[in-house]
């Protein structure tokens, strides 16, 4: 199986230079009293000289080509991973280059939709915590969501939830082997849980810079989890949610490889939304 997935832009300048009027000839000497002629100046030195061409600078060399991914995403490059640690049979799958969310959806991002008419209001103060209509809460992550009010969301942008593999993938920083967003080591101030400060309801997001990805993702552990995507959805009333949140304190609770498993009518405070894009 397969899936589409997603390079940031540098701007190259060119600097023009603009060439000294050259010094007026020296004047000739009185023929009646001979004088040896004078030394050239720095100036005459200067303009003599071959012009040389100007290294290429550090800007061009680092240049890079255009994201294919909108504003607000990043482009995850494509590989090829084992999935299923906690299944009995494990899968190779090949992941394609796709878009993902930088930042998870925001209750501000998500009262916008719903003024534009394309999200709903069902049922979204029921949790405890919740953040929808809340002061003071706009930048923190959208919760008390289901699933098909998060399948909705990424819709209304011209996106989509993505899949259980591509989230996992994302959060290896697109490596085979690595294991979390930032790469190896203890949990720490890398992610908003439990683990180190009693928490009551989510931290506002890209809060912990030290835990995004090398494709420059935030929050891909911790936070809230996130509503996924697999093949088996289409008969199926159970969907996947991925990445520890902000409630838990179990460092196991933070593998990359594990998964949550709800209904698709589920929601709580500690569930939102990450959308995804595929690549032409």
């Amino acid at each position: 199986m397969t899936y589409q997935a997603p390079v940031a832009v540098l701007a190259l300048l060119a600097l023009a230079g603009c060439a000294a009027e050259p010094p007026p000839p020296p004047a000739p000497a009185p023929i009646a009293t001979p004088v040896s002629a004078p030394a050239p100046t720095a100036a005459e030195v200067v303009s003599a000289a071959p012009a040389t061409t100007a290294a290429p600078t550090a800007t061009a060399a680092a240049s890079a080509p255009p994201s294919p991914c909108p504003e607000g995403m990043a482009y995850i490059p494509g590989g090829e991973a084992v999935f299923g640690q906690y299944q009995k049979t494990k899968e190779k799958v090949s992941i394609k280059p796709f878009c993902i969310d930088v930042s998870e959806v925001t209750t501000d991002l998500y009262a916008a939709c719903v003024k534009a008419g394309k999200c709903d209001t069902v049922r979204l103060t029921v949790c405890d915590p919740s953040t929808y209509a809340q002061p003071g809460r706009g930048n923190l992550p959208m919760i008390c969501v289901d699933y098909p009010q998060a399948e909705k969301y990424c819709a209304a942008q011209d996106k989509r939830l993505l899949a259980t593999e591509e989230w996992e993938w994302a959060a290896r920083g697109a490596s085979a082997t690595t294991t979390r967003p930032w790469g190896e080591g203890e949990l720490g101030d890398q992610l908003c849980w439990s683990g180190t400060a009693k928490r009551e309801k989510p931290c506002e997001i890209n809060s912990f810079p030290k835990g995004d990805s090398p494709q420059g993702v935030h929050d891909l552990l911790g936070g809230v989890q996130e509503w996924t995507t697999t093949k088996s959805d289409a008969h199926s009333e159970i969907r996947q949610v991925r990445g520890g949140s902000w409630k838990d304190y179990g460092k196991e609770l933070f593998d990359v490889s594990r998964h949550g498993i709800f209904k698709t009518t589920y929601r709580c405070g500690f569930v939102g939304i990450r959308c995804g894009k595929s690549l032409p």
